[in-house]
């Protein structure tokens, strides 16, 4: 049986085009000092599987948050906590709820020449 001519031709610059033939090494190790570390952390993670802490480490640093302000909850209002939150009519429920988004921070109309002009509306929701 007689090839066409030129097909041998044709064969050897597809294979040409494709590169040069290259061993399959599905279980070849990464090359790299990077990926060799990688490799190396995902084999450490999969011979000691992380146990869990089931959320007290959480907890623990939520208790040490807490326990440092909680001396605070007793005490009284000081500085200009007195005109910001007792004498403030938008957190004090003196006025409707719309005027907590007129007023500045004070309770102050913003439009007033006194106003202080600090426009913090959430956080007098916060003390209302």
């Amino acid at each position: 049986m007689r090839s066409m001519p030129g097909a041998d031709t044709q064969q050897r610059a597809r294979a040409h085009r494709r590169g040069p033939a290259r061993p399959a090494r599905p279980n070849a190790p990464a090359a790299g000092p990077a990926a060799q570390a990688a490799a190396a952390a995902a084999a450490t993670a999969r011979d000691h599987p992380d146990k869990g802490c089931g959320g007290r480490v959480y907890l623990a640093v939520a208790a040490v948050a807490c326990s440092c302000y909680v001396n605070a909850l007793h005490g009284d209002f000081v500085h200009d906590d007195i005109p910001a939150v007792t004498r403030n009519r938008d957190v004090v429920g003196a006025g409707p709820l719309a005027d907590v988004f007129r007023d500045d921070f004070w309770g102050t109309p913003m439009g007033d020449a006194a106003s202080h002009k600090s426009y913090r509306p959430l956080t007098t929701l916060t003390f209302r």
